[in-house]
């Protein structure tokens, strides 16, 4: 028999479908807060357990993130990052995405991890940004006495990829990376614009020439809710 009771849509999944039709039309944008509760079951003539677990169903999905004490926020659409040797800016071009690279502190004659094994180690903090939204924090070292020029075009908010490539002829040709799965720290949390309670990727990555020296190190943390990995053998 068609159009029985077991066709019936669930409230909460009426309102579930609604909010995302919002969220995908751009009505509820990326990076928003919903409105308060009271005005979306004003809207959707539903009550709070009902709203909630609309809600609850979108945060399950990624779709929407609680923020402690802030409100839910509309996510970002995921990136699919595949875990080769190309650098951040290649891979968010590729995208059709606009990369930056925003400096929050350097450091000359920084104390380096001992993989690098740098004569001259300069430092960055710098915050990785997609579409002028930060994504990921990074600390980047490298040997300032082997590639100096590197350090101005890195200051200047470039890629440090791009600056071997078109200052010394160089392109990565190995990467090892660690990657781990925890928490950011208050400081990284609020650069980020997450909560603490939001878990992210830790990723620790030195990249190497073709003699195998090390180019690079990096210090990477990025939000799950922001990527998906993906690693191809």
């Amino acid at each position: 028999m068609a159009g029985g009771a077991q066709d019936v849509v669930p409230l909460y999944e009426q309102v579930r479908r609604r909010l995302l039709a919002e969220i995908d039309s751009g009505r509820l944008p990326e990076g928003s807060f919903l409105p308060p509760e009271a005005e979306l079951c004003a809207v959707h003539g539903v009550s709070r357990i009902t709203l909630r677990r609309a809600v609850g169903e979108l945060c399950a999905e990624g779709r929407l993130i609680r923020q402690q004490g802030r409100g839910t926020l509309v996510a970002p659409r995921k990136i699919t990052q595949s875990i080769t040797l190309s650098g951040f800016s290649d891979i968010i071009e590729g995208l059709g995405r606009r990369p930056g690279h925003r400096i929050l502190a350097q450091e000359t004659d920084a104390a380096a991890p001992d993989a690098l094994a740098a004569a001259q180690p300069v430092r960055f903090e710098r915050l990785l940004e997609v579409d002028a939204r930060p994504m990921t924090l990074e600390l980047l070292w490298f040997d300032a006495g082997r590639f100096p020029a590197a350090v101005e075009a890195v200051a200047a908010g470039d890629s440090f990829f791009a600056a071997l490539r078109q200052q010394y002829g160089l392109v990565p040709a190995g990467a090892e990376r660690r990657i781990d799965v925890g928490f950011a720290s208050g400081a990284e949390a609020a650069v980020l614009a997450i909560t603490p309670a939001q878990p992210v990727y830790r990723m620790e990555k030195t990249v190497f020439d073709a003699e195998g020296r090390p180019l690079s190190l990096s210090r990477l943390v990025t939000p799950c809710h922001l990527v998906t990995l993906t690693l191809r053998s």
